[in-house]
């Protein structure tokens, strides 16, 4: 059995606009796209995000930071001259 859910999604006037020719191009219909586009976006594994090394030298002897070394770290921060 095959079964459809109805919908209604609202589409700017102007972006309609612009998808008219370009279906007119393609002789497919509005909801042909919408599908396509459903289904491209599924089958498309999300991208990786690569972040660079933003880390501060203020690791202990382990190479772990404790909450006291990222208290220092922000208190040089605010005031150069302190040294807790």
């Amino acid at each position: 059995m095959h079964c459809q859910m109805r919908t209604t999604i609202d589409v700017p006037d102007d972006l309609l606009k612009r998808i008219r020719p370009i279906l007119a191009d393609r002789q497919m219909t509005l909801r042909e796209l919408v599908i396509n586009a459903i289904e491209r976006a599924i089958k498309t594994p999300p991208a990786s995000i690569r972040l660079r090394d933003a880390s501060v030298g203020y690791a202990g002897d382990d190479g772990g930071v404790s909450s006291e070394l990222i208290d220092r770290a922000i208190n040089e921060t605010r005031m150069p001259s302190f040294r807790g």
